[in-house]
């Protein structure tokens, strides 16, 4: 019972702290209207309020291409963490409004210069399980002497946003690009290929992820926390979209991880990705609870004020468990990388990442991209060992 504490506690933590990222990363480029699904059947947020989307359509060009994006904000493990998230944005339609896209889903051709005319889709996440769950049932609960249901159903409030865009046009789209930071990367992962199975053969299609691979490894501690952690979303979430070729030979929480997983995809896939994210140093590595003098609190904040034996830590723990993780794809055709030493979660709607200052060998990741995804090359840019690269902000 201790340990289920620490972990909700930790989920609690990571809501908060996704949020603030989230708040953060959006641009300041206009704000797409939101538009709700007015016949959402069972799929609807944790609170039972119909799922919404924001929608900047295309123009010219870009008027049968479309990106789908998936918002992150972390994940809730437990019927009270879900409860506290169905009162906030992250959990409930009713909370939220219209924001700016940034990034790759600005409508900038100067900062985007890609895609700035695609029909532009963000999916707003409020189901805590990274768009996977697939509970059947409500579950009962109670708040401040009312009672209600909480509903599981993020895999449903997907299938049906997609299916309200196929009607829109992207059932007949030319390209269609699945996209998500964060929680949402880990979602572009677990249903890439299910988008592709959804959209006509005609279509190309293609995934992006985010800061979405997350490591399966112990804190500082000794302890796989997060194993644990997610051991209960995939209960709660009763997540049945894992591959079944990974689930026949490990758990579903170690399935849920990336590591265990991405193999398993069979679309094109670009993975957006720090080997030394700022998220998994401070929520996974390192968290607040693996120790308690204090020692380590500069360090998660900025690894200039980590000392040589935690740069160690989190090289060999972290950034070299990611890499060898990945190292299988190295040279595979498909498979784009960028891979850079910043201390760093999301870059992809964050005009400052995307198409910015940071790079590797000379390119940002919104160049990496375009090489990746219009150039038909093999893009995998794997960069130096932290602090090798000058250009990280």
């Amino acid at each position: 019972m201790g340990m289920m504490r620490a972990a909700n506690a930790c989920c609690v933590s990571v809501v908060l702290v996704l949020i603030m990222l989230v708040l953060e990363e959006r641009g300041s480029l206009g704000q797409p209207p939101l538009v709700y699904l007015s016949e959402p059947g069972d799929a609807v947020c944790l609170d039972g309020s119909p799922p919404a989307y924001s929608f900047d359509p295309g123009s010219g060009s870009g008027q049968n291409s479309w990106i789908v994006h998936l918002q992150g904000g972390g994940w809730c493990g437990s019927v009270d963490d879900c409860l506290q998230r169905s009162f906030t944005d992250l959990g409930s339609s009713k909370y939220m409004t219209p924001f700016a896209f940034g990034g790759f889903l600005s409508n900038s051709p100067s900062n985007n210069p890609d895609f700035y005319n695609w029909n532009r889709v963000y999916i707003r996440y409020c189901d805590g399980a990274s768009f996977a769950g697939n509970a059947v049932y409500g579950m009962p609960v109670t708040s401040n002497n009312q009672a209600s249901y909480l509903y599981f159903r993020g895999q449903k409030v997907w299938e049906a946003v997609v299916d309200d865009l196929l009607a829109k046009g992207l059932g007949y789209g030319d390209r269609a690009i699945l996209s998500g930071d964060s929680a949402g990367g880990l979602g572009v992962i677990l249903l890439c290929n299910r988008f592709q199975q959804k959209l006509s053969s005609t279509t190309d299609v293609k995934c992006v992820a985010d800061g979405g691979f997350f490591m399966n490894i112990p804190n500082i501690a000794g302890v796989y926390a997060y194993q644990e952690f997610y051991q209960y979303v995939v209960t709660l979430h009763e997540i049945t979209i894992l591959p079944s070729q990974c689930t026949a030979q490990m758990s579903f929480a170690q399935c849920y991880f990336p590591e265990d997983s991405v193999a398993y995809i069979d679309v094109p896939i670009f993975i957006l990705q720090s080997p030394y994210d700022s998220f998994q140093v401070k929520y996974i590595l390192a968290p607040p609870s693996s120790y308690s003098d204090g020692s380590w609190d500069a360090c998660t904040q900025d690894l200039s004020a980590c000392s040589p034996s935690q740069l160690a830590v989190i090289q060999d723990q972290l950034s070299a468990k990611m890499l060898e993780t990945l190292s299988p794809l190295v040279g595979s055709p498909g498979w784009g990388m960028y891979l850079v030493s910043c201390y760093y979660h999301t870059q992809l709607t964050n005009e400052a990442l995307w198409n910015g200052v940071t790079t590797i060998n000379g390119m940002n990741p919104a160049q990496a991209f375009r090489q990746w995804y219009f150039g038909g090359e093999l893009m995998q840019a794997v960069d130096c060992p932290y602090p090798c690269n000058p250009t990280c902000i």
